[in-house]
């Protein structure tokens, strides 16, 4: 077919006057024109989550629950990759035809309620302190609540969830029921997950399909259990001195969540965000089948768009960005005449490599002066807050400055004006931020390992070499930087980052998903 080539030449010379041509484009380059028109205006239409609401009560639905392990994101909770590809995922499901998502999550303090969230297809965990993390060097997480705090957080959530898929299919005809589980991050959720179906056998209940969807903070979290377990078992660690959870790894081999995928109530299929993360999971749980995997890379959401009619300095009038500094004297507005952008986004733990960042800012500071702006973006954790902004300090940086989480819009602005974004994860499991920048027609320089590695060229970015060395690695990711900023890398790669991050777009991977899941599974109509 002509065409179809000769229509995307057209939309790729003109791809830049309008958001809604650039749509209409992507969906074109994707082979889904019309998908895209219809999703883009329901995800931003309130109307849409009125009929969502309607729609869940139709019994001819394809039922799926999910669980999620951390919160969604609104402006009273920052949350993790995990936290907005769930709430992604439940709202396209929920754009579906003959599909219809129901899900529970927990917020940390109970931040976000059922009575103001007000949905019948979403429960809240009310929590009464923050949401455990996994991989996290201090604060709040899984390492350090104890073996009572676990044990709460798994009866509650299987007493939650039992009831609440039992409420769904008491408001169906009878026969009706739900058709798939999935269980958001593989350790603790795929715990409850096996503890409430083996409920709902023993009372009659059918027992739908498990899928895990595999993050990789998770298999962090529990490569370091089965480490240390071996450290102590050779007496070159105490049991006292453990830093990690000692029990996730060994109750999930205990109760066999992994050993045989054809047994209800087993994880029945993997949903894998890279090729690394399965070979990863293969490693703690080598019983898994590994033909019960689905490449499940995250999508976009439909806010990460090129904006170059938008100049720097108005984006940030817009943003009104502060510096979020140790102190109130520390506290401040940010200027908004800068005429360069770097922009990092990412959680506040230490394979995020913020470090680099700032001695790799200390560098292109020398190089532009007061000329470039370096965002740090990310819920701050108190004590590695404190040691970074202190190594900031301390570097001598006049222009890289903490603003905190910010949500998915205001990120998506950002990324457009950035004349370049900085990802330097290590064995990043994805790279889900890397591609919403690249879908705002931004290059990126990340680190060469993980999950970028699959999408990643030298038309859209650079990725540094890996080494243990940190002086080196930063010098070497600011190298690049000052590259792309010297020779324009926004204006050369713009098109191309768009094109790449064009199949990532969240409708055409979710729609994707589940199709690939219903063929693997069988029999799941």
């Amino acid at each position: 077919m002509i065409v179809l080539p000769v229509i995307k030449y057209l939309f790729k010379i003109i791809i830049y006057q309008s958001k809604f041509l650039y749509l209409i484009y992507i969906k074109i380059v994707t082979n889904n024109f019309v998908d895209l028109l219809i999703t883009n205006t329901a995800k931003e239409s309130n109307n849409e989550l009125m009929n969502t609401q309607n729609k869940i009560k139709d019994t001819k639905n394809f039922v799926i629950f999910q669980l999620g392990s951390y919160p969604w994101q609104s402006p009273k909770e920052a949350t993790s990759g995990s936290g907005i590809l769930h709430e992604a995922q439940h709202e396209v499901f929920n754009m579906m035809d003959g599909v219809a998502s129901y899900s529970i999550f927990p917020s940390g303090f109970a931040r976000q309620k059922n009575s103001e969230l007000n949905r019948n297809d979403v429960r809240i965990y009310e929590m009464d302190s923050e949401v455990p993390e996994y991989s996290h060097p201090d604060g709040h997480r899984w390492g350090g609540v104890g073996q009572e705090y676990v044990n709460k957080f798994i009866s509650d959530h299987e007493k939650l969830v039992y009831d609440y898929m039992l409420e769904i299919e008491n408001s169906f005809e009878a026969g009706s029921e739900i058709k798939l589980f999935i269980a958001h991050n593989t350790a603790i959720n795929s715990i409850i997950a096996k503890k409430v179906m083996k409920r709902r056998a023993e009372n009659g209940l059918s027992v739908p399909p498990i899928v895990i969807f595999l993050h990789g903070t998770a298999m962090i979290m529990m490569k370091n259990e089965l480490r240390e377990t071996e450290l102590v078992k050779s007496g070159k660690m105490l049991e006292s001195d453990r830093i990690w959870p000692s029990t996730f790894h060994k109750q999930l081999t205990e109760l066999g969540v992994f050993d045989d995928c054809n047994k209800p109530g087993n994880a029945n299929l993997a949903y894998a965000i890279s090729e690394e993360n399965m070979e990863v999971f293969s490693e703690l749980f080598p019983k898994f089948d590994k033909t019960k995997f689905i490449l499940a890379n995250p999508g976009f959401n439909s806010c990460f768009v090129p904006q170059p009619e938008m100049k720097l300095q108005d984006v940030l009038k817009k943003a009104k960005l502060r510096h979020l500094g140790l102190s109130k004297e520390n506290t401040f507005d940010l200027r908004t005449d800068y005429k360069h952008m770097i922009v990092f986004v990412g959680q506040f733990v230490g394979w995020k490599r913020i470090d680099a960042v700032l001695r790799a800012a200390k560098i292109w500071e020398a190089e532009f002066g007061d000329k470039l702006l370096t965002l740090i973006i990310g819920k701050q954790k108190k004590e590695y807050n404190i040691e970074l902004q202190t190594l900031n300090e301390n570097l001598g940086n006049k222009n890289t400055f903490f603003v905190g989480p910010l949500m998915q819009p205001e990120l998506a602005d950002l990324f457009a004006a950035a004349d370049v974004c900085t990802f330097p994860s290590k064995a990043e499991p994805f790279g889900m931020v890397l591609i919403e920048a690249l879908a705002c027609g931004t290059p990126v320089v990340g680190a060469n390992s993980g999950g970028p590695k699959d999408f990643m060229t030298e038309e859209v970015g650079f990725l540094v070499p890996e080494t243990d060395d940190k002086q080196v690695f930063s010098e070497n990711l600011a190298k690049a930087v000052i590259k792309a900023i010297k020779e324009d890398w926004k204006t050369k790669m713009s098109k191309k980052c768009v094109e790449v991050a064009a199949p990532f777009s969240n409708f055409i991977k979710t729609k994707t998903l589940l199709e690939d899941t219903k063929k693997l599974l069988g029999g799941l109509e």
